[in-house]
């Protein structure tokens, strides 16, 4: 027996077969060839080769051989360079020529080490050698170390199951590695062992998907030892007593003494080992489900629920109570024109409640439309089958941090899916609960269709509210256009019939008193400047109309020239200039130092600017104010324009009429009290004035608005018309002003 452990290289072909016959395997299974199976083949070639040299691993001076040696750190190159690609981090570039010439150079470096190596170990007496083996060392440590790191970072108890079955098999062969270089034969033999075990793991791990919940097994089977151990110490103790009392007895006496003890422990065995079973295991495993009861008490708990948001709730309520989750939401899916929407609906933890759009043939939700089983996000990640469904969701449904997602179908058709985050435990889900969690999915299908139906019928219901409402509005704007049309038609008929009451009147007196021959130069002179008036006064009110005719097709053409907004508002004040003298107000300007000129058509804007101010001195009481001011500004999504406010310290605009005093004939104030004057306090137009206003404004590509705490004639709260007019117009000027009178 001692020549065998001391003739390692008669088992060493039989370890390197082993090891050729799993990279075959590995060859011949993989799902494809990527780097982390391309490292793997590498390890267990370069396995087999150390296996083959490890006869002359120790020379005659009890040294390591710098071949076998060699191929022991370059087995530990490739297997740092497995795991790095099996955590998904891989190393730099530089890092494998870096590593390979250091081998080299350390391995036929000579010179003494500077420390002492134990005795115990086969290792070499020159530095070339012990370097060697620092470099092993620490490629070896930097391998495991990455990957108890990468077992502790993650969330995901799958993942971790995954990293924690490589760092076992990864801890097999580096203490295999560490054994083999041991002085005691017997240790080697060992070695050998568990390297080929932990080579076996890394194989498995490389080309399979690792669904070994190791947590869960090792707590099962700790139960059983403790099972085992609380049967076994009462077993000894009976035996130790059937034991001492046959000793005094004779040898067929003490034979069925000892029989009577076996047959004892036999029924002992067989009654409180399952009554242990029930009691340790619930306590080391968490206690079992019923799945009855709890689908049971889930319907009871969602059938009553109308409100999706109360629904996702429930849902997570519940199972929360069975597993004791972190976060976890509802996802709905419907059709969204040629795509498909999926909207999460929170139930618990930060969950990004935007609307995500999935393509119409989503491979991803088809997959949830066709399983009957949760779908993992463990399976998207590491099934090569799944990898198209990892691009479609990413980055955005691992960013929500889930461990898997049950789908809820409704006759084929995917409804919504239920969307789960790690158990707070860190315990995998069973196959059991990933049963019970999508049984409760299918009953979740009918609550979840009638909360959309209800839903549904309340956003159809608020769309009728709102419909209703905008009825209302449109009712109220029409009957207030209704009465602004009979209004206009009774200021129209006044503002018409003075001035051609008033030429009638004088052509009679002109006719009667040449009749007469009794003019004079004078009175001729007179009566025919009354009638130019009138005819004036009529001309006036025809341009204003044929304006206001303009601006509905569109039709108001301007002629731009360079110009300035001083001596345009200078030009409109001038025919209000009287009104303004006689009334006692107050104009006020405020212009920026340096206004640039713009381009625009200097005859509408003061036309326009005339009306304005028309306005301010109609509704502002005697001895009230009117302030200009106008500055330049800029902004980065328009041109440079100059705003220009006009404040007076009038009666004020009732809100619900700030946008409709740009519609053609509105007026404020009632018709009743109509004023032919049109500077006189109070005093109205046929209401075309704000309106060709806006026109003139729009066609330079400008806005126009107004703001006014409401309308009081004892407060006087004042209105402020604020006009943006750009420094140059725009190259093809639009004349309708529809829906521009605002800020």
């Amino acid at each position: 027996m001692s020549n065998f452990w001391q003739s390692p290289p008669a088992l060493a072909p039989i370890l390197a077969v082993l090891y050729a016959v799993l990279l075959v395997l590995v060859f011949l299974r993989r799902p494809a060839l990527n780097r982390l199976v391309l490292w793997t083949l590498i390890f267990l070639g370069l396995s087999a080769g150390w296996q083959l040299a490890s006869e002359r691993l120790v020379a005659a001076d009890g040294s390591l051989t710098i071949w076998p040696a060699g191929l022991l750190v370059l087995g530990a190159l490739s297997r740092t360079q497995a795991t790095a690609h099996y955590l998904e981090r891989p190393l730099p570039r530089w890092w494998l020529p870096l590593w390979a010439a250091l081998t080299v150079l350390l391995a036929i470096w000579p010179g003494a080490l500077p420390f002492a190596i134990p005795p115990f170990w086969r290792l070499a007496s020159t530095a070339g050698q012990g370097g060697g083996f620092i470099l092993w060392f620490i490629l070896s440590l930097a391998a495991y170390g990455w990957s108890l790191l990468s077992t502790r970072q993650t969330r995901f108890p799958w993942h971790a199951n995954r990293t924690l079955f490589w760092s076992i098999a990864l801890l097999l062969t580096l203490a295999g590695d560490l054994l083999s270089l041991a002085q005691p034969d017997l240790l080697r033999l060992a070695g050998y062992g568990l390297r080929l075990a932990g080579a076996c793991g890394l194989a498995y791990a490389a080309v399979t998907i690792v669904r070994v919940d190791l947590r869960t097994r090792f707590r099962r089977a700790l139960a059983r030892f403790f099972l085992l151990l609380l049967i076994a110490l009462p077993a000894a103790g009976i035996y130790y007593l059937a034991f001492g009392l046959a000793a005094g007895f004779s040898p067929a006496a003490a034979a069925l003494l000892l029989g009577g003890a076996t047959a004892l422990i036999f029924l002992l065995f067989l009654r409180v080992y399952r009554r242990l079973e029930r009691t340790l295991f619930p306590v080391l495993l968490g206690r079992g489900l019923d799945a009855n009861a709890v689908i049971r008490d889930y319907t009871q708990s969602i059938g009553s629920t109308l409100e999706i948001e109360q629904l996702s709730a429930v849902i997570f309520e519940k199972l929360d109570s069975l597993f004791g989750l972190s976060h976890g939401a509802l996802m709905l899916v419907a059709p969204a024109a040629e795509q498909i929407a999926v909207e999460p609906i929170p139930a618990a933890g930060l969950i990004d409640r935007e609307t995500r759009y999935l393509p119409a043939d989503s491979r991803f939700l088809e997959t949830l439309r066709t399983i009957h089983q949760p779908l993992l996000q463990f399976e998207i990640e590491f099934n090569p089958a799944l990898q198209p469904l990892r691009r479609e969701i990413a980055p955005w449904l691992p960013a929500l941090d889930m461990e898997l997602y049950a789908p809820i179908r409704s006759g084929g058709t995917l409804e919504g899916f239920i969307a789960l985050g790690p158990k707070q435990s860190g315990l995998t889900y069973r196959t059991d609960e990933l049963d019970l969690i999508q049984l409760l999915a299918d009953q979740t299908a009918v609550a979840l269709e009638n909360a959309r139906l209800y839903r549904e019928v309340g956003t159809q219901n608020e769309r009728v509210r709102h419909l209703n409402l905008d009825l209302r509005r449109q009712n109220d704007r029409l009957e207030t256009l209704d009465r602004v049309k009979s209004d206009f038609i009774t200021v129209a008929s006044h503002e018409l019939r003075t001035p051609l009451t008033q030429i009638k009147g004088y052509t009679d007196i002109l006719t009667s008193l040449n009749e007469e021959n009794a003019l004079t130069r004078e009175q001729t002179r007179q009566i025919i400047g009354q009638i130019e008036r009138a005819s004036g006064m009529l001309e006036q009110l025809i341009s204003a109309m044929l304006d206001a005719s303009q601006i509905d097709v569109d039709e108001m053409k301007i002629n731009p020239t360079e110009t300035h907004i001083e001596t345009i508002l200078r030009l409109a004040l001038e025919p209000l200039s009287q009104a303004i003298r006689e009334r006692q107000l107050q104009v006020t300007t405020d212009f920026e130092p340096g206004l640039p000129p713009i381009l625009g058509d200097f005859k509408r804007l003061v036309q326009a600017f005339t009306n304005i101010l028309s306005n301010g001195v109609k509704y502002t009481p005697d001895r009230g104010g009117i302030t200009i001011r106008c500055r330049q500004i800029s902004h980065a999504d328009g041109p440079p324009a100059l705003e220009i406010a006009i404040t007076d310290t009038g009666i004020g605009i009732a809100p619900a009429y700030q946008q409709l005093i740009f519609d053609k004939f509105f007026r404020l104030g009632d018709t009743q009290l109509y004023s032919t004057s049109g500077t006189k306090f109070l005093g109205a137009g046929p209401g075309l004035g704000l309106t060709i206003a806006r026109g003139v404004i729009d066609a330079h590509g400008g806005r126009i608005w107004v703001e006014s705490e409401g309308e009081d004639r004892e407060r006087l709260p004042g209105s402020t018309f604020t006009i943006i007019l750009p420094l140059a117009p725009p190259s093809a000027p639009a004349a309708n002003g529809a829906g521009k009178a605002g800020p």
